[in-house]
């Protein structure tokens, strides 16, 4: 069974509450309390559910594999999340507050990489599922066409083969599998550019 130890939840929440407000769009263009209250409720529920869905899905197949995880944010990328997301009222986000730790210095490319793909792959599912919700009126609406921007972009960004991105570890593994993860999300991004309100 996979559990968050009391340790990985200050960490999970700590970096929760920093993505939000990177993305709620305080910064220099006032954007008036309503429009940030609003923006800042519509994507705190998807988001949560998405960042919480990434790191479970690392631990979920790390766990397959018999391999002990935990989460550890990373205070300068909280840091530089929570910078450019007040510089650009919410339009920037940098997303890597941090990444499950798998505790087997022995696990084999193809774990590593299957573990990587997990988080990913469960951003894009649940940003497919808040498409129709996207087609709706406000708030309703709001909270569909934000959380699935946002769990797109976590999804993209963490598939970025860039040392320590999920990305590295799926590239090193298998290229197609990159290739195809990667593409997929990018053709649900446009999609969801073009298509949504």
């Amino acid at each position: 069974m996979v559990r968050f130890t009391r340790s990985e939840l200050r960490h999970v929440s700590i970096s929760i509450l920093v993505l939000i407000i990177a993305v709620s769009g305080l910064g220099p263009r006032w954007l008036g309390w309503e429009e940030i209250g609003l923006r800042t409720a519509s994507v705190a529920v998807p988001l949560t559910a998405g960042f919480i869905l990434h790191e479970f899905s690392h631990k979920s197949m790390a766990a397959r594999f018999g391999y002990w995880s935990v989460y550890r944010m990373w205070t300068p990328g909280l840091l530089i999340a929570l910078v450019l997301g007040l510089i650009s009222n919410g339009s920037l986000l940098f997303a890597a507050p941090g990444a499950v730790i798998i505790l087997a210095p022995y696990a084999s490319r193809r774990e590593s990489g299957m573990i990587g793909v997990a988080g990913p792959l469960a951003n894009v599912a649940l940003a497919i599922c808040l498409i129709p919700l996207a087609l709706l009126g406000r708030p309703f609406g709001l909270i569909g066409s934000l959380g699935a921007r946002v769990n797109l972009w976590l999804a993209f960004f963490n598939l970025l083969p860039i040392p320590p991105m999920d990305g590295i570890k799926v590239l090193l593994w298998n290229f197609r599998a990159w290739a195809l993860t990667e593409g997929l999300t990018v053709v649900v991004m446009a999609l969801v550019w073009l298509v949504l309100p």
